[in-house]
């Protein structure tokens, strides 16, 4: 038997949950647009070949690259157990893609 309190309070989890998805439905449906008008926005930049900066921020283009990031754990231990070998560093390197885009501040 389920206790007044416990319809209570399902009704207002299903009521949270409900007020959550339609966020996230609008969410992504928002990010879709922005990724239309980077898409616009790129074109322009292209066009104008340059970036474009105003008082509140700028818009650019963002080239393809690589990222690399370093394990910082593991340097400072390797710089306390072993420092000749701090040149190597790329055996703590980590690389990931980037791919290029539009960014707006």
């Amino acid at each position: 038997m389920v206790t007044r309190i416990e319809e209570t309070v399902d009704q207002q989890i299903a009521e949270h949950v409900d007020y959550i998805r339609g966020m996230q439905e609008r969410m992504t449906a928002l990010d879709e647009k922005v990724q239309l008008a980077k898409e616009e926005l790129r074109e322009l930049l292209e066009a104008k070949g340059a970036n474009w900066s105003d008082d509140e921020g700028y818009a650019r283009l963002v080239a393809e690259g690589i990222r690399r990031t370093y394990d910082h754990k593991a340097l400072d231990e390797l710089i306390i157990s072993d420092p000749l070998r701090y040149g190597w560093l790329k055996d703590y390197r980590k690389e990931s893609s980037v791919r290029g885009g539009v960014q707006v501040k």
